[in-house]
């Protein structure tokens, strides 16, 4: 051997345990899945995005015939609602609301029942996927229920769109899968597997990318294999190829309407956004006072640091290379995320992240052996998976309709005002105007500048009778945002219903001019122009708006 070189060692073989014993391991596992989370099946839409991308889309979800259109379209391109958001591109997340509307149209019950049993079949492939890494049965066992019963998946299981995550999880495990076979004794469906769930975590999350580093060390460090690249040189050019077939129906799909900050903003967001890793840290050991939008405070990044030197004393006894395969996993998932501004740290971010943490469990020397045998660290993985399943239980509930959603989200964050405006806007809907100014004006009395905080007040007040008291609300809510096409309607309304429909006229245009897919300014405006006998702009509105219900319908 030359000097400085190390030799690669030789690969253990997989464990093998009876097929009997797998399936009786994985059938708990399952059941565990099933008792804990089976209450959502009752739950309700919460109002943070599933109600628009399910409910408002049931005219696109219910056509199977639509399946290869997902492929077109952005993430969030929503029938009915006419957004300008076309940021997110998941088409497969999409197929899978797709399939489930055949069951249940509008309703909330299929979809749940699908976030569960994809979030079983997570859990199941990390048991296997432990058991090939070497992890006798209970270790691998232990490692996988610990992840089922974790408090942090339950954002990802109980709302229905965290299904995003599961799903990535699903194909990310599969694909290591294909890999660990690819690179033991370069098996052909290893790497079939390998690179067909590689492109289809792609085509479910934007974060699939983050695999191709993953792969990289993980081929490197964890099975100390620097040449296995150079012996398949296709592969590389293989995960390249998927990858640029992505890229580019991405870029299709959404035409143009993603939205690029430079390098330099990008770098700034990432740097403001970076105290949220060591919260995810914290939260993955210590799951207490979570969020449905959690901010990060002091409280936070002190259990972040203590998080961190307990998990540096836990994994130490890995081989080195593995543990920074464990910790690098763990942070490569969560860097994507933080170069978006403005949103908080959201809990389900950490589900594809906490595979890492369950792997390197799984492979602790003192919890190896295929005999039970009750030790210390066998104690504090019963231990851990009680108190976690506790909070789990504790904290699914959380997610059972929009109203106790949106309460729950007023305490303990900096995101409160928000909260309370989407509280407001819930007890509107439920005849509460009064209530309702409550929330709007407990959002202002935290952030004067709360988005939409005004102009909700505004309506409300309206609501009540209360018309005189209702325009400065409007009229400071363009002050806070002037280009709040809502408020700017609003202003309009209040005109009209006034009785001055031609001062509302400037405001219903510039709700057009901040927002071209406003619907109710175009038929305003329609309505004023019939009535003031001026066909030819009436016919100028309505054609624009012929236009843009096509485009709706076509697409």
């Amino acid at each position: 051997m030359a000097d400085g070189q190390r030799t690669p060692q030789p690969l253990e073989a997989p464990v093998r345990i009876a097929n009997l014993a797998f399936v009786g391991l994985g059938g708990v596992l399952v059941l565990v899945c099933l008792l804990l989370f089976g209450q959502t099946v009752g739950f309700g839409f919460v109002r943070a995005d599933d109600a628009d991308l399910i409910t408002g889309n049931q005219a696109f979800l219910s056509e199977l015939s639509n399946a290869p259109r997902v492929f077109l379209r952005s993430y969030f391109e929503v029938d009915g609602e006419l957004s300008n958001l076309e940021t997110y591109y998941r088409p497969l997340v999409v197929l899978s609301f797709m399939v489930d509307a055949q069951f249940d149209g509008g309703g909330q019950a299929a979809y749940h029942a699908t976030n569960i049993i994809l979030h079983a079949i997570v859990v199941v492939l990390l048991f296997g996927l432990a058991l090939r890494l070497g992890a006798g049965r209970y270790a691998a066992f232990g490692a996988a229920l610990l992840f089922a019963v974790h408090p942090l998946t339950v954002q990802t299981v109980s709302w229905i769109v965290g299904r995003n995550d599961s799903l990535l999880a699903i194909f990310a495990l599969l694909s290591l899968i294909g890999l660990d076979a690819a690179v033991r004794d370069k098996r052909a469906w290893g790497f079939w597997l390998h690179l067909v769930t590689f492109a289809l975590a792609l085509f479910t999350k934007e974060t699939g990318i983050v695999l191709l580093p993953a792969y990289g060390l993980i081929v490197w460090l964890w099975y100390d294999r620097v040449g296995f690249y150079r012996e398949v040189r296709w592969l590389p050019w293989s995960y390249f190829g998927a990858a640029g077939v992505w890229m580019a129906v991405r870029h299709f799909a959404l035409a143009g309407g993603e939205v690029s900050a430079t390098l330099g903003e990008s770098l700034m967001t990432f740097a403001r956004n970076f105290p949220q890793l060591l919260a995810y840290f914290g939260k993955a050991v210590f799951p207490v006072s979570l969020n449905v939008m959690p901010s990060v405070d002091p409280r936070a990044l002190g259990l972040g640091v203590v998080a961190v030197g307990v998990l540096g004393v836990t994994l130490r006894r890995l081989p080195t290379r593995q543990m920074a395969v464990v910790l690098s996993w763990f942070v490569l998932f969560l860097l994507p995320p933080l170069v978006v501004p403005n949103l908080p740290a959201y809990e389900h971010r950490t589900y594809v992240p906490l595979l890492g943490l369950a792997i390197g469990l799984s492979q602790l020397p003192s919890l190896a052996g295929n005999q039970w045998r009750w030790t210390g660290s066998r104690y504090v993985l019963v231990a851990l998976t009680i108190v976690f399943g506790v909070l789990t239980l504790r904290h699914v509930p959380t997610f059972h309709d929009p109203l106790t959603f949106w309460v729950s989200a007023t305490r303990n964050t900096a995101y409160a005002p928000i909260a309370h405006v989407n509280v407001g806007r819930i007890l509107e809907e439920l005849d509460q105007p009064g209530q309702a100014a409550a929330e709007y004006r407990m959002a202002l009395a935290i952030d004067p500048v709360t988005p939409k905080a005004n102009n909700n007040l505004g309506v409300t007040l309206m609501t009540q009778g209360r018309r005189e008291l209702a325009l400065p609300y409007f009229e400071r809510e363009l002050e806070v945002n002037p280009t709040n096409a809502e408020a700017h309607f609003n202003i309009g309304l209040f005109h009209a219903v006034s009785g001055r429909p031609a001062d509302g006229v400037p405001h219903w245009e510039a709700a057009l001019h901040h927002n071209p897919y406003f619907v109710p300014a175009y038929e305003q405006l329609i309505d004023y122009y019939g009535q003031s006998a001026n066909p030819a702009k009436r016919d100028e509105y309505q054609e624009q708006l012929d236009v843009l219900l096509q485009r709706v319908v076509a697409r």
